[in-house]
């Protein structure tokens, strides 16, 4: 590659960089105001919830106990636990909570949480007549006013809708950290992109999908971040994901390291391939059909190679080091540039996610926890190598320890 072919790409792959997170920063102006609430849905529609779980004997009776407080017709929601090639008591605890225990095991059934929830899925259509599905995990909670939420989103024409997401522990540091960093990418992400009409992130937990949607886009078996491989799917197809503000769902965070890396590891590897599946075809959307949300979802899609890419851009700098480039040249060029670029970059770091966590009413302990999160990030180089030699079938269960009750949530 000649000189001059460095320092071009070297400034492309800069602007590029520098375009994408200017981009979300300017997305997330919208934050600083809040959404409309939809109207009731009226609350006839029916609904399966299903809880796919390996091994989650400790807190799948939390789980089901948290779906049958949930302030709905009883009549008109059904809970189903798969209990996928379990060897503890999960089924058993499942079927005492009051759950439809679905066996996932057995000759022909391999473990894994996307070929359960596939499995699952279309045995529940099978049992009977649904309007809406609704997804969550072992160690999840659901506020009780989760299923009118989403029962108003389906009314208001979403055929696909993701709740927010809160931690249900926060007694630990690192899961403080975490916790913290939910509570910035509700106001500053997820908010944002519903008010401009861009299709929200999905969680694994605290989904919903209209039956028809369920039926026409089966969970893949393979992926490691099955949640992540269907949102990108939908948007592909067009279907846009809401995000429900009211449609509360409580998740556990890692309390320790090794529950960290663990998790950490099995979302790089799924981020990875779910961007080697769809990026072409997001793009390809995004330009051919003119579609914001398809650009937006190969963006997203594409920080799963940031490190890559920033480390590119970084050694491409150096080699053209005495070449041109823009940001050199802007920093040069503009009046006050030295300041303002140390503005930007004390603003998406700190006075941001400040503003995004008294907005959001956090107590002292997450704000003071959030900004601890740069020590986390020293584990990105180890996390991104191990996801990248890690293989798709190797899934790395996270264990569950948290003993949280949705009564020690809310009132």
């Amino acid at each position: 590659m000649g000189k001059l072919s460095v320092v071009i790409l070297s400034n492309l792959v800069q602007v590029l960089l520098a375009a994408s997170g200017l981009f979300y920063l300017l997305l997330s102006f919208r934050g600083f105001r809040g959404l409309k609430a939809p109207a009731p849905g009226g609350g006839k529609r029916r609904f399966a919830l299903l809880v796919p779980a390996h091994d989650e004997e400790g807190v799948i009776g939390f789980a089901v106990e948290s779906l049958f407080r949930l302030r709905y017709p009883r009549e008109l929601f059904d809970v189903y636990v798969i209990a996928d090639h379990c060897s503890d008591g999960t089924a058993a605890a499942a079927a005492a909570a009051g759950a439809r225990v679905l066996d996932h095991s057995g000759p022909g059934l391999k473990a894994g949480k996307g070929r359960a929830l596939k499995w699952a899925t279309a045995r529940v259509f099978e049992a009977g007549r649904y309007d809406a599905l609704c997804y969550f995990d072992a160690d999840s909670l659901a506020h009780p006013d989760f299923l009118a939420a989403m029962d108003a989103e389906l009314e208001a024409g979403a055929a696909a809708v993701q709740g927010r997401q809160l931690a249900k522990n926060t007694s630990k540091l690192i899961s403080r950290i975490l916790a913290a960093g939910h509570l910035v990418t509700n106001r500053f992400f997820q908010l944002p992109k519903q008010a401009v009409g861009l299709s929200a992130t999905l969680h694994g937990k605290g989904m919903c999908f209209t039956a028809d949607v369920a039926r026409r886009f089966p969970w893949d078996e393979t992926c490691l971040t099955e949640d992540l491989e269907m949102q990108m799917r939908l948007i592909r197809h067009g279907v846009r994901i809401s995000w429900s503000r009211e449609a509360v769902v409580y998740d556990e965070e890692p309390e320790n390291l090794s529950q960290y890396l663990c998790r950490t590891i099995r979302w790089t590897r799924g981020s990875l391939d779910t961007a080697r599946r769809h990026l072409p075809g997001l793009f390809a959307r995004a330009f051919g059909k003119a579609d914001p949300r398809a650009l937006e979802g190969g963006i997203y899609s594409a920080q799963a190679f940031r490190f890559v890419t920033a480390s590119a851009a970084a050694g491409l700098l150096w080699f053209s080091r005495d070449s041109f480039n823009v940001f050199v040249w802007l920093y040069g060029a503009l009046p006050g540039a030295e300041h303002a670029m140390k503005a930007l970059s004390l603003v998406p770091l700190l006075l941001y996610p400040a503003a995004a966590l008294l907005l959001e009413g956090a107590s002292p302990g997450l704000l003071a926890a959030y900004f601890l999160q740069p020590a986390l990030s020293l584990l990105r180089l180890p996390v991104f190598v191990a996801g990248v030699f890690r293989g798709t079938e190797l899934w790395g269960r996270t264990e569950h320890t948290s003993r949280v009750a949705i009564a020690d949530l809310v009132e």
